[in-house]
């Protein structure tokens, strides 16, 4: 019974030991299952944000094997074999080779680090249509998402200043308008997902709709330099700055492809608060994106350091406040403090994709800005014998809306490979706002001048590619545009908000409508591996027509126009581009091309009292469109795919470009105007004028971890009296180590201007020479040069959370970019939190 009974008792202990071997090895085979699975797929990552990377190629060379990676960053590699070495590529990553066996020990993940050169990158809009940027003709810069989101800019302009290669002048915190190669506001082409941003009120002298387009909801911009009439129509002399929002993603693997992004971020500078998100929802054939962005800026803080050499030059010792009803001069408590150039700004942006096949897709496009009031800070500075000018200039709250609807179409054979066609309305809306200051002491003499303007556009544009054999591909497509402006003015009593209307409207109180018409051919050649031609030609007929009432008529006295008039222009462009590729990375590309600008409803129909008691604007419906003819050559290097050097030089000939300057109204020199007899000026034709300049930039890979840039433009313009141009920058640019390694990216830039002498700036210009330093004599001595060291940096705590950080303008200068009415910020630190799911 004992021995039995101790047999039973170890019996149980034999099982238990047994079992526990057991486990041990189902564990063991499980481990090897599952590295042998994870050796079957691989998940590409971007190093430094870690987040997946999409539309990575994954080839075994001298084998057909060819993946390329998903949504997810994934992709299945169970056909390769285990000795076999993959090569893992990207346009914007560095080249990665790695064998299996590797992949294994790497838990089936890569890490990409950021190509400093980038290679045979894509670009969306110099044809319309998606194709290599060395096979054309143009330059074009390309600003993709990732750069945007690591540059982290409070709005659009910021976003084209950073990279240095565009100008942006400013006249208040809220605002921003780019320049580029001399060419700037409604010279200059705004486009937002294919479709035209510029109205028929966008105006000559500087513009701050760019900031209604939200950095980020940008998947991607990208700047066209030089005439882009061929494909865009009127006002693309300069340049196109083609702005691509984000798309919905559909699912790929039959479940919901849900994700999304939020941020908040804070800058010191002006006590910024920004928060925002974006969601996608994506189905087999539907999907959504959603984003929102929320703005809080306080009053900017400029730079203190600046010496004693320009005295009190940018200082704000004073303001103006309404006290018990009384406008009154404070003294600022802090001199360096902008005071009044605060506001807040909210964009919202939709998408709702269909795709019922791989041929036709839908695209409904909801986008939507608005801000709070504008203050107008350099007319909040200016002074009148000795006294504050103004005690109110603001812009109302800047409106924008917009609703498109995108088609895509696919075919097989017929008239077209690849249509896209986009219906869409725009509804801008501005308001200026601006009373005097009264110094009486008396409340009840106030009264605010109020400019109420608004603006509906209608459009189609379709557009059509097809492939005529291998190297012959044509393009061509049509445009239709519809511009209404209403227009209003009045007077609005401070106290009671009474309102009264005899007060002039900056546009025609009846109505201004403007059409146009136009269609366009372009084609593209490779004559052979090393030589591709490209033409294009285009017609655009433009017809705006202005109505004045009785009312408006009684208000300006003796109007020298009609009640109503009419401008119609027809115009023919063209372009030739030839890129040669001789090989050793070389590439030779030279562009000729046209533009031209129809004059809008801001050139020939506007009443403005631009210098209240000395200076009026007023129309002159006889203007005539400018014409440009430009010519440029590129030559780019790249040497081992370490350094690569390009250099653009330009010359573009303007004929009748529109310059302000006296006008005989009504055979006099002089209006009245409110009772005033002041200087009348217009907006005329003169006599020809020129623009040339050079573009350079270079780009290093210094190791795998460490690379360098920099670029830098200058640009000159006279007439052909030697009188020089208005929107002619300074030499300008920037330069910069980059480093990226696991988890972290960090750039040390330096952004720099050079001066603009005074003999630089044209007569009755819209340069603003009054925002200029003075000498000890009181005489202006043009803007100073000036030069910030910058940082920037982002760590990546894991595929969910990355903490951004940066130091701008660290030395904390006082500088200001030409022709802007504000100080740059000072020293600005920043910080932002970034989630994804």
């Amino acid at each position: 019974m004992k021995n039995s009974c101790s047999k039973n008792i170890i019996k149980p202990k034999r099982k238990k030991s047994y079992s526990f071997q057991s486990k041990l090895l189902t564990l063991l085979i499980l481990f090897v299952f599952v590295a042998k699975a994870q050796a079957q797929t691989i998940e590409v990552l971007d190093k430094s944000q870690l987040q997946p990377i999409s539309g990575v190629a994954i080839f075994v060379k001298n084998t057909p094997f060819s993946v390329t990676t998903d949504a997810k960053g994934k992709a299945d590699i169970s056909l390769v074999k285990s000795s076999d070495t993959l090569s893992i590529r990207h346009l914007s990553y560095q080249e990665v080779r790695l064998t299996k066996q590797e992949l294994v020990d790497n838990k089936g993940r890569v890490y990409l680090t950021d190509a400093v050169i980038k290679l045979d990158e894509f670009v969306l809009s110099a044809n319309k249509v998606e194709e290599k940027q060395r096979d054309i003709a143009s330059r074009i810069e390309i600003i993709p998402q990732k750069e945007i989101s690591f540059q982290n800019p409070q709005n659009s302009a910021e976003l084209l200043q950073n990279t240095g290669k565009a100008f942006v002048q400013s006249s208040q915190m809220g605002g921003g308008s780019p320049v580029i190669r001399g060419f700037e506001a409604n010279r200059l082409l705004i486009v937002v997902d294919g479709i035209r941003m510029n109205n028929t009120i966008y105006r000559a002298g500087h513009l701050q709709s760019i900031i209604t387009i939200d950095p980020n909801s940008i998947e991607k911009a990208e700047i066209v330099y030089g005439p882009g009439s061929v494909i865009y129509g009127s006002d693309a002399l300069g340049g196109v700055m083609h702005f691509i929002t984000m798309n919905p993603t559909l699912s790929t693997n039959g479940k919901a492809n849900i994700h999304g992004n939020a941020f908040v971020r804070y800058s010191s500078a002006n006590q910024e608060k920004t928060g925002g998100f974006n969601l996608n929802l994506g189905w087999k054939k539907f999907g959504s994106f959603t984003a929102f962005t929320y703005k809080d800026f306080g009053d900017m803080r400029k730079g203190a350091a600046y010496g004693n050499k320009y005295g009190d030059w940018g200082k704000r010792l004073w303001y103006v406040e309404t006290i018990d009803g009384v406008d009154s001069i404070v003294t600022n408590d802090n001199e360096n403090i902008q005071k009044f150039t605060a506001y807040s700004q909210y964009d919202l942006l939709q998408k709702f994709l269909y795709q019922p096949s791989d041929k036709v897709k839908f695209t409904l496009n909801l986008q939507m800005s608005n801000s709070s009031n504008i203050p107008r800070y350099d007319r909040l500075c200016e002074l009148k014998s000795g006294k504050p000018k103004y005690a109110e200039w603001y812009y109302g709250p800047q409106t924008r809306y917009l609703a498109a609807l995108h088609t895509e179409l696919h075919a097989d054979k017929g008239m077209y490979d690849n249509a896209s066609i986009i219906a869409a309305y725009q509804y801008s809306y501005e308001e200026r706002v601006s009373r005097n200051f009264d110094g009486s002491g008396n409340p009840t003499t106030k009264k605010r001048g109020v400019n109420d303007d608004q603006v509906h556009m209608g459009s189609i544009n379709a557009d059509f590619m097809k492939q005529l054999c291998k190297k012959s591909e044509l393009r061509y497509g049509v445009e239709g545009l519809y511009n209404k402006v209403i227009s209003k003015a009045y007077y609005q009593d401070v106290i009671t908000d009474e309102r009264t209307y005899n007060m002039v409207s900056r546009y025609p109180d009846a109505g201004v409508t403007q059409y146009s018409a136009a269609g366009y051919l372009s084609h593209n050649w490779e004559i052979n591996p090393k030589l591709i031609f490209s033409q294009g030609v285009r017609l655009s007929y433009v017809s705006l027509k202005a109505a004045y009432s009785d009312t408006m008529f009684v208000l300006i006295q003796e109007p020298p126009i009609d009640k109503v008039n009419t401008i119609a222009n027809l115009a023919v462009n063209g372009s030739l581009g030839l890129v040669y590729l001789p090989g050793h990375d070389w590439r030779i590309a030279t562009n000729f091309a046209s533009g031209f600008r129809a004059p809008n409803t801001d050139d020939a129909f506007k009443f403005n009292d631009s210098k209240p008691g000395s200076v009026v604007i007023v129309p002159n419906p006889d203007l005539k469109p400018e014409y440009v003819y430009n010519a440029e050559l590129t030559l780019g290097k790249t040497f081992v795919k370490k350094l690569s050097l390009q250099a653009t030089g330009f010359y573009t000939y303007i004929i009748n470009p529109v310059l302000m300057s006296p006008y005989a109204y009504n055979g006099s020199d002089s209006i009245l105007w409110n009772g005033t007899m002041v200087a009348s000026m217009a907006y005329q034709n003169g006599d020809e004028a020129y623009k040339c300049g050079v573009q350079g930039d270079i780009s290093a890979q210094i190791t795998s971890w460490l690379g360098a840039h920099g670029s830098i433009t200058y640009t000159y313009g006279r007439d052909f009296d030697g009188v020089p141009l208005d929107h002619i920058p300074p030499v300008y640019g920037i330069a910069g180590i980059n480093t990226e390694i696991k988890r972290f990216k960090g750039d040390v830039y330096v952004r720099f201007n050079g001066k603009k002498a005074l003999k630089d700036y044209r007569p009755d210009s819209e340069d603003n020479i009054q925002v200029c330093p003075v000498d000890e004599n009181g005489d202006y001595i043009g803007m100073p040069s000036w030069w910030t060291l910058n940082l920037r940096t982002s760590v990546s705590i894991n595929k969910y959370l990355q903490i951004q950080a940066g130091v701008e303008n660290i030395l904390d200068l006082h500088y200001r970019n030409y022709a802007s009415g504000i100080s740059a910020p000072g020293r600005n630190v920043m910080l932002t939190l970034r989630g994804s799911f």
